[in-house]
């Protein structure tokens, strides 16, 4: 069976690699004779270093997203790449509404399909969400704007979850609180909702471990009498990255071995924030290192911070950060606000 895999947010987005890309090659290892078809929707094709002989990426341009005549015009194209399959057995999987809309109306045509749509966020919530500040503003028209472009993509979503049981279509959640949602909100049958697990990176070897954070620390100058706490992310809000260094501020006042490891793509604005807390010098670090290398420097921590900001869309996501410490064997500190990490009883919560 050739497997189809659907995206619509970009080979360029930073969880491909983790989250796509890893996935199809752990799916080749068990299946050594699958042909996977990639088909990518861009913005603007783009140049990568993703090649295996058992997969084909194809890319194909699309518009800004205005209106459903949008996913028309791609499903057409779509079609006529994939024509030469259609009347074979073959499997989709598509990620996230968008694609998951595109596959349902091949979905509906092909006996011969079936289908994943990976549901791994609410879209229309996020919009809303990013755009929260829009709303303190008196501008009547950018109100009306976000507001159509929710109820848009709420729209969407429902055309694309609000399904019966069927054999052939399972929608797959990143946690059971997701799950729960579309059952609730998009009245989607029960009996096709799962809960991916297949994504999931496996835990690193503690030797492997061991050896890392004895070298990096040494590297690094960081001591082994160090309680090492790190943040891994961005410099966006909804990650809490102030309050995290306030948080932070308090442990040490009470353990002067702690100590924060921040790595992030923006440097220059968390040294700026450490220095506008007065955190003393040695007890921080802030590192950009390449994805590559995440795992070996997540090893030198002994714990992972996870903040988030108290919201449906934190609620029923599965942070990949959170994977990425889970995979190198760090207990994770959040504060209650995703469903998913306080039910996992491994993980601790500070407040």
């Amino acid at each position: 069976m050739t497997l189809i895999y659907i995206l619509y947010d970009s080979i360029a987005n930073t969880i491909f690699a983790g989250q796509v890309w890893n996935l199809l090659l752990n799916k080749i290892a068990h299946q050594q004779k699958l042909q996977i078809i990639l088909i990518s929707f861009e913005r603007q094709i783009i140049q990568h270093d993703y090649f295996h002989t058992n997969i084909k990426i194809i890319q194909i341009k699309r518009a800004r997203y205005l209106c459903q005549i949008n996913l028309f015009f791609d499903l057409l194209k779509l079609k006529t790449q994939i024509k030469p399959i259609l009347s074979k057995p073959y499997q989709i999987i598509a990620r996230g509404p968008f694609a998951g809309w595109i596959a349902l109306r091949l979905f509906k045509y092909s006996p011969n399909l079936k289908l994943i749509i990976q549901a791994r966020g609410l879209a229309a919530e996020e919009y809303q969400y990013t755009h929260k500040n829009t709303y303190k503003t008196t501008n009547f028209l950018n109100n009306f704007l976000v507001k159509l472009r929710y109820l848009q993509l709420f729209n969407l979503e429902k055309q694309v979850y609000h399904q019966q049981l069927n054999p052939n279509l399972t929608i797959e959640c990143v946690s059971p609180a997701l799950a729960e949602y579309l059952n609730k909100i998009y009245q989607t049958n029960k009996l096709i909702l799962t809960v991916a697990h297949e994504d999931l990176p496996v835990q690193i070897p503690t030797t492997q471990l061991n050896s890392w954070r004895v070298s990096l620390r040494k590297t690094l100058n960081i001591s082994s009498q160090n309680i090492v706490y790190c943040y891994s992310g961005s410099n966006q809000l909804w990650q809490c990255p102030t309050q995290t260094i306030q948080w932070f501020l308090q442990v040490l006042k009470q353990n002067q071995n702690a100590f924060l490891l921040i790595l992030t793509p923006q440097v220059i604005f968390f040294k700026k924030l450490s220095q506008a807390n007065r955190l003393p010098n040695s007890s921080y670090l802030v590192l950009s290192v390449n994805h590559q290398e995440i795992y070996q420097y997540l090893a030198i921590a002994d714990y992972g911070l996870l903040f988030r900001e108290k919201h449906i869309v934190n609620w029923v996501a599965r942070p990949t950060k959170a994977l990425e410490y889970q995979s190198a064997g760090l207990r994770i500190i959040h504060n209650h606000t995703v469903a998913w990490l306080v039910q996992n009883s491994s993980q601790i919560c500070p407040f």
